[in-house]
């Protein structure tokens, strides 16, 4: 009897757990932008996407007051961020990685430096 009832607590336990889980994950990322002396940026043009063409998903936005973009993605990625300042070419540009996680507000900052044509890619 007492095996029967540890089992039976076992397997509600187990269970339990299993449901707990969520169905429909969010993920959330937020893209911290500075310069070489760690000053936060803002008015900073800040695009996220598969590191691949035509990709899907593609964010883009401007850094606010703190240095801050952020997003929220439904699935789980590897992002390529880049940062800029002015287009064509930028005059100012930096970039990095984000490795999105489930229902976890991933922070991410990317260091913006001069922009260099003689190295014109991330």
């Amino acid at each position: 009897m007492k095996t029967f009832l540890k089992l039976s607590l076992a397997i509600f336990l187990f269970s339990s757990i299993l449901s707990c889980k969520k169905e429909n994950p969010t993920y959330p990322f937020t893209i911290q932008v500075i310069n070489e002396e760690g000053v936060p940026l803002p008015n900073i043009f800040v695009e996220a996407t598969a590191d691949v063409p035509n990709s899907i998903p593609d964010f883009s936005g401007i850094t606010n007051d703190d240095g801050l973009v952020s997003f929220t993605y439904e699935y789980e990625a590897v992002l390529k961020i880049r940062a800029t300042r002015s287009s064509n070419p930028p005059t100012w540009m930096g970039c990095n990685f984000v490795k999105l996680e489930a229902d976890n507000n991933v922070r991410v900052v990317v260091v913006v430096t001069k922009y260099d044509p003689s190295q014109p890619g991330c």
